[in-house]
């Protein structure tokens, strides 16, 4: 039920889709009730407009849930468990083109290659079932293990867990998988903007991380200004606000015990 939810909420808070929300109240409100509430709804849309696409709201956002990362972890010479999350791969284009499709965030993939490397002894675990609301046959976890066995990696070294959905049931199926201890040490691998939400998750079920943060989107150093690259900063704005939407609702659902 909360994956639907997830879904539906995401809709509704894309900022895309509010900015085109507002224009089509305006249109119905002129046009069906000819009433003067359009000129409200249109100045909505504008306002709206130039938070998303004229100020860097959404690389703000970015870099306020990137900016815990920036100093890199310190990393403790036992390693017992390397927990790597999906999101760099599309499973629909795999299987349709019958080769593997990656992303943006391929760092989580190719970053996990040289931990595996670096501590042989430490189990592995990739987590990523379907993302998607459709029928899919093909998984994050299958395309991963293609990935890796093209790479010449091991994977009957790694655990693919393939039935979580979101970022909750990679965390908690993964621990039911491993059954961790307290005093081990795990590594979790996933994008910077994504680890305060993985982080919050694992301490509200007792998995302490150590975060191997990746996949940075904004600079270290930040600075307000205003730019005409509308759809750039739309797109940044709609990739930050999904990331704080899934921390509120996380929260608000009891998944987490805090927002940030």
């Amino acid at each position: 039920m909360s994956f639907y939810l997830s879904k539906i909420l995401w809709l509704i808070f894309n900022p895309f889709n509010i900015i085109l929300f507002f224009i089509f109240l305006g249109i119905v409100s002129r046009l069906i009730f000819n009433n003067i509430f359009h000129k409200l709804f249109y100045f909505f849309a504008l306002v709206f407009f130039v938070i998303a696409a004229v100020i860097p709201t959404g690389k703000f956002m970015i870099y306020k849930l990137e900016k815990n990362f920036h100093t890199p972890t310190i990393i403790p010479n036992q390693i017992d468990g390397i927990l790597i999350l999906s999101g760099a791969t599309d499973p629909i284009l795999t299987e349709e083109y019958n080769q593997i499709s990656l992303n943006g965030s391929i760092e989580r993939l190719t970053e996990s290659l040289q931990l595996i490397h670096k501590y042989p002894k430490a189990k592995v675990v990739f987590s990523g079932g379907s993302g998607s609301i459709h029928d899919q046959v093909l998984t994050h976890a299958d395309v991963a293990r293609q990935f890796f066995e093209q790479l010449e990696v091991d994977t009957s070294k790694i655990i693919f867990e393939s039935k979580s959905r979101n970022t909750y049931e990679n965390i908690l199926y993964s621990q039911k998988i491993v059954r961790p201890a307290l005093a081990e040490n795990w590594l979790v691998v996933t994008s910077a903007s994504h680890m305060t939400r993985v982080l919050n998750i694992g301490e509200k079920l007792n998995w302490i991380f150590i975060p191997y943060a990746v996949d940075f989107k904004s600079s270290r150093v930040f600075s307000w200004g205003l730019s005409i690259n509308f759809l750039r900063n739309i797109n940044v704005l709609q990739s930050a606000s999904h990331e704080w939407v899934g921390l509120i609702t996380y929260y608000l659902m009891g998944r987490t015990s805090k927002i940030y």
